[in-house]
């Protein structure tokens, strides 16, 4: 885990950027397509919502996806552009935040789940309460003070403001193999800070 008074280092977006991603893909997919027959909602509110949480969704794929098609071959330039990049993150981060209790609570009524534990399905307990146990990684009630995604979310953003100088990377520019795209960094980031993701969801 990153010193508090240390902005999170590029991996440390990138994983969250990519946990976003898939609860993202959930979200839409259940504004999509209902799992019961009795929704609460009109199909233009439910279309509305859906686009929403695709918009975001977009957004994030389209910048991490122009970091990688231009990815400089110079390590100065390539730190540089990874700071733009995480500056346009940041704000697209808060607005996702604020429409996470929204989100949680449809997405509550549309599969008839509780967020806290005993979800009614796989596909809640992964959207609720994170997957393989990553409580960090679900969605919870959406509010921070909860805990789980937008705690987490919440404190990234806060140490992103705060801090003094940025963490170091895992794998330098370009000194990765090809392969070694986003989603790799971002799982070496999750395993090395395994114990981090654990407890970073906790509700007490």
């Amino acid at each position: 885990m990153s010193s508090e008074n240390t902005k999170p280092s590029y991996d440390e977006w990138m994983y969250w950027t990519q946990v976003v991603v898939d609860r993202l893909t959930t979200i839409a997919h259940v504004y999509g397509h209902p799992p019961h027959e009795d929704v609460f909602m009109s199909d233009q509110e439910r279309q509305q919502k859906m686009s929403q949480a695709l918009s975001a969704y977009g957004y994030l794929h389209e910048l991490t996806d122009e970091y990688e098609m231009s990815f400089p071959g110079d390590i100065v330039d390539a730190t540089e552009k990874e700071e733009v990049l995480i500056e346009k993150l940041y704000p697209a981060f808060m607005e996702i935040l604020k429409h996470l209790p929204e989100w949680s609570q449809d997405m509550q009524l549309l599969l008839k789940s509780a967020w806290v534990r005993d979800c009614a399905t796989k596909l809640a307990q992964i959207l609720f309460c994170g997957p393989e146990g990553r409580s960090g990684e679900g969605i919870g009630s959406g509010m921070p003070e909860n805990g789980r995604l937008p705690s987490v979310l919440e404190n990234l953003l806060d140490r992103e403001a705060s801090g003094e100088g940025r963490a170091a990377r895992i794998e330098k520019p370009r000194k990765a193999p090809t392969y070694m795209r986003r989603e790799e960094l971002a799982r070496l980031w999750g395993r090395q800070n395994g114990s981090f993701l654990r407890s970073a969801g906790r509700v007490d």
